[in-house]
């Protein structure tokens, strides 16, 4: 019974892994049970960043603000923009990425982790330095959802 229940436990965490769902209650007659997952691929926060001072209004002078998204690091190691030197760059400041495009690489314990898009996206900049590191949560790139 218990090894039953250990593998419903397994399967229900696994196919969190699949969908990218992050939490999961479940109460049943056998059990009840909370899972809540650390997501290693996908790290976001908002961050307010002021528009151009050339966006004003006409009954003042206020500045526009938009809301930006910022994917952080997941893991410390080297931020690379391209899999080798003389490899195209994953993504560019402006480009519109699609779900599951590999936007950058972090080298951690000579293993090259692709960080990928989880949505559609537009990348407004790029803010980590290729070759250098990177801490994990320190922010990567500004973004919008398209």
């Amino acid at each position: 019974m218990a090894n039953d229940i250990k593998s419903k436990i397994k399967s229900l965490y696994e196919i969190m892994k699949d969908e990218k769902i992050q939490e999961l209650e479940v109460d049943s007659e056998e059990y009840s049970l909370c899972i809540k997952r650390k997501n290693n691929n996908e790290v976001f926060s908002k961050k307010q960043i002021l528009a151009p001072s050339s966006v004003v209004s006409e009954e003042g002078k206020q500045e526009a603000r938009s809301l930006l998204e910022t994917i952080k690091s997941p893991i410390t190691g080297v931020f690379y923009k391209s899999l080798s030197p003389s490899s195209p760059m994953f993504v560019s400041d402006g480009d519109i990425v699609e779900v599951g495009k590999t936007i950058c690489v972090i080298e951690a314990m000579k293993v090259m982790n692709e960080i990928k898009a989880t949505f559609k996206t537009k990348i407004v900049k790029i803010l980590a330095e290729n070759g250098k590191i990177v801490t994990s949560g320190q922010d990567l790139f500004e973004i919008e959802k398209v």
